[in-house]
């Protein structure tokens, strides 16, 4: 049975019978969950918290797990680029 089909049979998700997911709900309300829109996030109150300013102290640890712990200094070397180019 196609997605649609079972929707318009039972509706939202929560309500399908158990025999209709079985294990699988728990996946269901997840892909659910994650393409679900919020309108509740808070966002940013300007367009200036989101300039990058530079790795943060989590970076390094992310940087050497992902194999290339030479790319903290090359951020760092891009920031400074970017500041001497300012006004």
């Amino acid at each position: 049975m196609t997605a649609a089909r079972l929707l318009t049979r039972w509706g939202a998700i929560e309500g399908f019978p158990p025999e209709v997911l079985g294990d699988r709900r728990g996946l269901a309300l997840l892909f659910k969950n994650l393409a679900t829109l919020r309108t509740d996030a808070t966002l940013f109150a300007g367009a200036s918290e989101l300039e990058w300013r530079g790795p943060t102290d989590l970076f390094a640890p992310f940087a050497e797990r992902m194999g290339d712990p030479r790319l903290v200094e090359r951020c760092r070397k891009a920031v400074r680029i970017v500041q001497n180019r300012a006004p």
